[in-house]
């Protein structure tokens, strides 16, 4: 189904509901940008994969693998950012069944996150999938979605922020996705070599 049917099929859907003009239009707009933002050419998607990488969020002050806690939501001073191992960017979400051994190590110890400073932040929105009731955010998602005013080439990393984890909190019904914030990062001195060095995986095939 092409754009301008699919947005045809969104405004019936809006139809149906009980909102003002300007409601319905602000809703098309948005659902007209992430439809467009779905079409990014396969180059420019892996040029950004390659240059921006996904952080989770670690509970404590981890010098191990072991025992750690994704965050996505309240998050502390005491918290750890990992990199993670490369997982397909479109086909699977790095986020979901995350566990210690998709995270990057060195010498037995998660890689370490450079000296970073935040640059920017915007709204994200994330496909369900086959079920609403599982936040799944994929890296692909985010890589089209950067708004026009924030310049890619100057993001290394980025980090999700969930204001709940519980699904139905950050679930819109009509977009039928979640939505977080996207905290985008830069490194003093770029990423590690390590990092710069992953392949890429998009629906299957690796990329360098």
């Amino acid at each position: 189904m092409d754009i301008k049917r699919k947005l045809a099929s969104f405004r019936n859907t809006l139809n149906s509901y009980v909102m003002s003009e300007s409601e319905k239009e602000a809703y098309i707009e948005l659902e007209t940008r992430l439809l467009k933002s779905e079409t990014m050419p396969l180059k420019e998607l892996l040029a950004r994969a390659k240059k921006i990488k996904p952080l989770v969020r670690v509970d404590g002050d981890h010098n191990s693998v072991l025992g750690f806690r994704k965050k996505c939501h309240d998050f502390a001073d005491t918290d750890k950012l990992c990199f993670c191992k490369p997982c397909d960017i479109r086909a699977r979400s790095y986020l979901y069944d995350f566990n210690a051994s998709r995270i990057v190590t060195s010498g037995g110890k998660p890689c370490v996150v450079p000296k970073h400073q935040k640059v920017g932040e915007f709204t994200c929105y994330h496909d369900t999938g086959a079920f609403y009731g599982c936040l799944m955010p994929s890296v692909d998602e985010v890589l089209q979605q950067f708004p026009t005013e924030i310049d890619w080439h100057t993001v290394d990393a980025f980090e999700l922020l969930f204001s709940s984890l519980n699904f139905r909190d950050v679930y819109d019904s009509l977009l039928d996705r979640h939505i977080s914030t996207v905290i985008l990062y830069r490194f003093d001195n770029g990423l590690p070599k390590q990092i710069k060095e992953q392949p890429i995986v998009f629906e299957g095939h690796r990329y360098r």
